[in-house]
């Protein structure tokens, strides 16, 4: 086998406007062999838009009627579980959009099923792969910045209050604005520092939407495991964040711009204090590299090679604890050990 047979399950919504052709479609050691949504009007297009590739309505007709190795799920979180434990059982290799269900809870037994049944199990946290995030990460461990201090990550966007949308219902979703970006915020932060999550205060709020009951704008406080300090802010209401990563060293700062987002645009500067003031030491643009079709080869890789994935299921049930700390704390007001 010398590329991996997908399948995709939620073929519509990010499967389609972004995973599919820019991460399937063009990857190398790839092919898309069959689509799912339960919807068979929408399911039908997405097929017919790839050459009328197999579609189905039913994850387990998808699972055990089409001939694919793997299944990239793009589903709602709440549904994420029993879709999981079903491609482990059909020994289909298993990558799954984040966040991988509602709580810790929930993906524990995820990870368990797949480490039982021997299939891999990756997380979509796409970000890690885009060029600004590779750069920053360098370095950080090459100490370009000297000892780290403190990060921030800001990610927000508007988003209107609309019933038919998962990510705005408490019983789908859990969370609103941290829950769908925060983590990823989070996730870099921790990425390209190096360490984790010791411990957080948050606090969560609708400041101009009415959700059914979650947060439109969330702040989160963190102390890392290495001691320094970070931030991330996270919303569903408004139009103008700069959604930037900034790393505050001993020796100079980091600003990142683009990597928090879907486009592979962004520029890294590093800054230091001169004797003419701050001046930019130097600045590095993005490559434009595609990072859908970075984390499709990479999975990928890791299934035709028998290999670790890069961003593991282990990953994602992290992710969750974090979350779940996050949000225990913006309801008590306590500060909340990440364990």
């Amino acid at each position: 086998m010398d590329k991996v047979r997908w399948g995709v399950i939620g073929a519509t919504g990010i499967a389609d406007s972004r995973t599919i052709p820019e991460g399937i479609i063009p990857a190398v050691n790839s092919e898309l062999a069959a689509v799912m949504s339960r919807t068979k009007e929408k399911v039908v297009a997405v097929s017919e838009k790839y050459d009328g590739v197999p579609w189905f309505t039913d994850v387990q007709q998808m699972l055990h009627q089409s001939d694919i190795d793997a299944c990239y799920i793009a589903s709602p979180p709440h549904i994420h579980r029993q879709q999981v434990e079903a491609c482990a059982q059909a020994g289909i290799h298993v990558f799954c959009e984040k966040p991988l269900a509602r709580d810790a809870a929930e993906v524990r037994p995820m990870v368990q099923i797949c480490a039982e049944h021997g299939v891999k199990f990756g997380v979509g946290f796409m970000m890690r792969f885009h060029h600004m995030t590779v750069e920053a990460k360098r370095l950080v461990a090459e100490g370009a910045l000297g000892e780290i201090v403190s990060g921030r990550a800001q990610f927000g966007f508007d988003y209107p209050p609309d019933p038919t949308v998962f990510r705005q219902n408490k019983e789908l979703h859990k969370g609103g604005s941290f829950m769908d970006v925060g983590n990823h915020a989070t996730d870099l932060l921790e990425f390209i520092i190096g360490t984790k999550v010791a411990s957080v205060m948050a606090m969560t709020g609708n400041v101009i939407h009415q959700y059914w009951g979650v947060e439109d704008t969330c702040l989160a406080l963190y102390e890392f495991e290495n001691g320094a300090f970070g931030v991330a802010d996270a919303y569903f209401c408004t139009d103008a964040a700069q959604n930037l990563i900034e790393i505050n060293g001993s020796e100079a700062t980091m600003v990142v711009e683009g990597v928090l987002g879907q486009s592979g645009a962004g520029t890294l500067r590093v800054i230091e204090l001169t004797e003419n003031g701050l001046q930019d030491k130097f600045i590095i643009p993005s490559d434009m590299r595609n990072m859908y079709q970075e984390e499709i080869e990479a999975f990928a890789e890791a299934v035709l090679n028998d290999t670790e994935p890069p961003v593991p299921g282990e990953d994602g049930l992290w992710s969750q604890i974090v979350l779940d700390a996050v949000y225990e704390s913006a309801e008590t007001g306590q500060k909340v050990p990440v364990e």
